[in-house]
C-alpha cells in the first residue's frame, strides 16, 4: 500500500500538478516510506473508520463507504491499480526502485517526485560536472523511453550536443530547451497511453517538428563554432 501511494503521488504529480497524500517520502528499508502515511492510518483506526487484519500479512479494512473523490483524481487512482496493483510485491518493488533512483538515494533521504526539477538540475550541472551530461540523458531515456520512440531517433544525441554547447554559452536557453522537451515527452506519453498505436495527432506531430528543429540548430550552431 505505501508504494503504490507513493506511485499515485508521482503519477498526479505528472498528471495533475500535485502531490495527493502531501506528505514527505524517504527511502527507508524496503523503499519509498512515509511516517505520516503510518500516522494517517493509526488515527483512521482510532476512529473507526478503518479496522486492521493482522493475518500473515496486515491488511486495513474500510468500514465505511470512503468519500467520493474527483474525476481526475480517481482516473490518476484507478490507472495506478490498473498498472502495479497486482504486481507481485518484488517486480513492484523493482519497478519503483529502478523508475525513481532509489538505490542512488541514501537510507533517509528525502525521495524528490519532480522529474522535471530532477532534470532541469542536471542539466544546470552540464559544463560544471563531467558527469553531468552522461546522467542527463540517462535519466530522460529512463523516465521517457516508450514516448522517445515516437520521436526522430538521433533526438537524444542532438539534445546532447545542443546542452553541450548551451551549457558555455547561455544556460538560460538550455533551462528553456531542456523544459520544452519535457513537456512533449509528458505530452506524448500521455497521448500514447490513450491511443496505443494509432498515429498521433496533427499538434503533437507539429509539436515534435518544432522541438527537433530547435534542437537541431543549436546543435548545428554548436558543430560550426
Amino acid at each position: 500500500m505505501m508504494k503504490l501511494l507513493f506511485l499515485v503521488d508521482a503519477a498526479a504529480l505528472r498528471e495533475l500538478g500535485r502531490s495527493l497524500s502531501g506528505v514527505e517520502w524517504r527511502r527507508w528499508r524496503f523503499g519509498p516510506f512515509s511516517k505520516d502515511v503510518l500516522k494517517t492510518l493509526d488515527s483512521l483506526v482510532d476512529e473507526g473508520l478503518l479496522a486492521v487484519d493482522p493475518g500473515p500479512e496486515m491488511r486495513y479494512i474500510a468500514l465505511v463507504e470512503p468519500p467520493k473523490i474527483p474525476e481526475d483524481v480517481r482516473r490518476v487512482v484507478d490507472r495506478v491499480i490498473d498498472e502495479y496493483g497486482f504486481l507481485p510485491l518484488n517486480k513492484l518493488l523493482e519497478k519503483v526502485y529502478s523508475e525513481f533512483h532509489i538505490r542512488e538515494k541514501g537510507m533517509g533521504e528525502r525521495i524528490v517526485l519532480d522529474m522535471h526539477a530532477e532534470i532541469l538540475e542536471l542539466a544546470e550541472r552540464v559544463g560544471d560536472d563531467e558527469d553531468a551530461l552522461v546522467e542527463l540523458i540517462g535519466r530522460i531515456y529512463d523516465a521517457y523511453r516508450d514516448p522517445l520512440e515516437a520521436l526522430p531517433r538521433d533526438t537524444l544525441v542532438i539534445y546532447a550536443i545542443a546542452a553541450t554547447y548551451l551549457a558555455k554559452r547561455d544556460r538560460e536557453k538550455l533551462k528553456r530547451i531542456t523544459s520544452r522537451l519535457l513537456d512533449l515527452l509528458e505530452s506524448a506519453r500521455l497521448v500514447l497511453e490513450k491511443r496505443g498505436r494509432e498515429p498521433l495527432p496533427p499538434e503533437l506531430r507539429k509539436w515534435i517538428n518544432d522541438v527537433y528543429r530547435e534542437l537541431v540548430d543549436v546543435a548545428t550552431e554548436a558543430l560550426k563554432g
